[in-house]
């Protein structure tokens, strides 16, 4: 056992090493982020995720699994450690990544160049573009030193570039999802997974994030815009209702597979927002203000193969940290009128979400060729939070031409609500400018994309972006409403691990 934990660590040392240099050595394509997947019919464009969280069931309507991690289907019953056949890596670099495999050891290294330009609307026209690049590993202590079931995910990130949302148009839903106030190269989770009883009970903790476990599928980052991707974000981002990548506090998450049609899942996270602007090495809990809370009841067909196979995700949340009103002062007074520190509601905040996705049909006899729908309604409790209300749906067609099976075609909409507290505060912080027009209630936005598979491991996705009816919450004090925004993106994903024959964890 000894001499195969000293011999991983080897191979870890050097294959890590060689995955960090081509991270580092890649050059961004030109301009103009695991738990995963619940739908097969999307190819893996990239994910936020930082690991699959549980050895999958990997369906033959996606694509083949060496193209990316992010095709782990989450919610679908793992089969035993001793049914599960990695598929070999393929590359210039495959005899290491077999000898890596074959000690337990997966590596992940992914580039994402995301560029957005508005040519009309939001307070001005502009463009932006945002890097990241989240790589790290995964190590199978089954294969390494004989203890089933046991993996250890460590992940890392590095984002830079600028905001097309926060620099030009005014809107708070960026039109970028890797773009990050803080730029910094940071741990992003540590943490530890446990698979009992054949991968009917699953534990995971550590530095984690409670959206990488939670309403949780591959369909959202089919999109490039932070209303849908990471996870349908306004809401548990925009309100901090719940953690997410790359920002990990200390928590952790049990699921429980009942049937291959049911799982039910519960989680606590840290709540601790002062960490994010660290490198994620800072573990002490002084900052803390609360608890995140979750919990998820999933129910989806027993195989990912069927054909109208589908995904249902029931869940609550809560965060119990204190919230800051954003209208009204301590004494109960609009603040923009009579100022004075914030009115703190002690109690938190809380919501729900009911989501889904199904295959309305496949195309022909590739199965991997389909037609998928998915929508649905996450609401916050309270009306003091940034957003109330978010509902969406959408469609992605994967293998839009015969001959280009891995190839995507996205369409979504999605309606946000602002809180009722908050649109009091932008409407008297706009009356205080001399503004007469009105905040409206909620803003729609819009996305339509064609992810292209161009190689192994490397896709490009052109995207058109439409916000109707912006909301102004980087600007409050700008005098009138943003006209409608038009925006033109393009995002170019490499996968390192797949074009250099690294193995990827499935």
């Amino acid at each position: 056992m000894s001499t195969r934990l000293v011999a991983a660590a080897a191979l870890l040392s050097a294959g890590f090493g060689t995955a960090a240099a081509s991270a580092r050595s890649a050059s961004p394509p030109p301009s103009p982020t695991s738990p995963a997947a619940t739908a097969p019919a999307v190819p893996p464009i990239d994910t936020h995720h930082a690991w699959p969280a549980a050895r999958p069931t990997v369906s033959r309507s996606a694509p083949d699994p060496r193209e990316s991690h992010a095709i782990a289907q989450l919610h679908v019953l793992p089969p035993p450690e001793t049914g599960f056949v990695p598929a070999p890596p393929t590359g210039p670099l495959a005899p290491v990544g077999i000898a890596l495999q074959n000690h337990g050891i997966y590596l992940r290294a992914l580039a994402v160049d995301e560029f957005a330009g508005n040519v009309s609307g939001g307070v001005r026209r502009g463009t932006g573009n945002s890097i990241a690049t989240p790589f790290g590993a995964d190590l199978d202590f089954n294969r390494m030193i004989g203890l089933p079931g046991a993996v250890l995910h460590i992940s890392f990130n590095r984002s830079g570039g600028t905001s097309l949302a926060q620099a030009y148009t005014g809107n708070t839903v960026s039109f970028q999802t890797r773009y990050k106030t803080y730029q910094n190269l940071r741990l992003s989770a540590l943490a530890w997974d446990q698979s009992l009883l054949h991968g009917a009970v699953e534990i995971s903790g550590g530095r984690v994030s409670a959206l990488t476990y939670f309403n949780a599928s591959t369909l959202y980052c089919t999109f490039q815009n932070n209303a849908i991707c990471f996870n349908p974000a306004a809401l548990p981002i925009q309100n901090r209702s719940l953690s997410f990548f790359p920002y990990g506090t200390w928590g952790g998450r049990v699921k429980v597979n009942p049937s291959k049609r049911v799982y039910i899942q519960a989680g606590a996270f840290e709540a601790n927002t002062s960490l994010i602007p660290t490198d994620g090495f800072d573990w002490n809990t002084h900052g803390g203000t609360g608890v995140q809370t979750a919990v998820e009841l999933g129910i989806h067909s027993p195989s990912q193969l069927a054909p109208h196979a589908y995904n249902l995700r029931f869940g609550a949340y809560r965060n119990s940290s204190p919230v800051n009103d954003p209208y009204y002062n301590s004494r109960g007074l609009p603040k923009p009128t009579h100022n004075g520190t914030a009115l703190i509601h002690p109690e938190g905040q809380d919501g729900w979400y009911a989501m889904g996705d199904g295959v309305l049909t496949r195309l022909g006899a590739d199965r991997r060729r389909n037609i998928t729908v998915f929508g649905g309604v996450i609401q916050a409790v309270p009306d003091y939070t940034l957003f109330k209300l978010q509902a969406l749906a959408g469609l992605v067609i994967t293998g839009p031409f015969a001959s280009r099976p891995l190839d995507t075609f996205g369409i979504v909409g999605t309606y946000l609500q602002l809180g009722r507290n908050e649109r009091d505060y932008l409407q008297a912080m706009r009356r205080a400018a001399q503004g007469t027009s009105r905040v409206t209630k909620g803003e729609g936005i819009f996305e339509i994309n064609y992810g292209a598979k161009v190689m192994r491991g490397v896709t490009i996705s052109p995207n058109i972006q439409y916000v109707l009816q912006p909301d102004n919450v980087l600007k409050p004090s700008q005098r009138s409403a943003s006209h409608n925004i038009l925006a033109f993106g393009f995002r170019a994903s490499i996968e390192l691990g797949a074009v250099a024959g690294l193995p990827v964890w499935h």
